[in-house]
């Protein structure tokens, strides 16, 4: 199966296939994203043949951390579709409460629109996509 078909599957499954990611909250599609991203990232690290999980939550830590994710989409912000960019856009200017002490509020919101851009790929079906913008971060 393909990504495109798992995510089709899920989505009907659990009754999305009718819910339209455009019209999706900024917060939701990034809570849906920050489960995408988590799962690209810990994939490819397996991939890469790292087995220690001690090793592999270390490194996925830092990469997934709102601090790397702001960094990350700073790089990736003008390579993005218009329809990507209103995305992110919703997910970076949408009001969130808590801020981690880890991170600027600045890098709060853009790793919060990150998260918007993960998850609204991710129910449009656009895996492959997904992956075309998170390579160059886990290369």
């Amino acid at each position: 199966m393909t990504g495109e078909g798992l995510v089709r599957d899920l989505c009907e499954s659990f009754g999305l296939k009718d819910r339209d990611p455009k019209t999706l909250p900024g917060l939701t599609l990034a809570y849906v994203g920050d489960c995408v991203f988590e799962i690209v990232v810990r994939s490819t690290l397996v991939e890469q043949g790292l087995n220690h999980v001690s090793d592999l939550n270390k490194i996925a830590t830092g990469i997934v951390s709102a601090k790397a994710q702001a960094a990350f989409m700073k790089t990736i912000e003008e390579t993005l579709e218009p329809d990507e960019k209103d995305a992110y856009r919703r997910g970076k200017n949408a009001n969130s409460t808590s801020i981690p002490k880890s991170a600027t509020r600045v890098e709060y919101h853009t790793a919060t629109g990150f998260e918007a851009l993960m998850g609204y790929l991710f129910l449009e079906g656009k895996t492959d996509r997904i992956l075309e913008i998170c390579r160059p971060l886990l290369v």
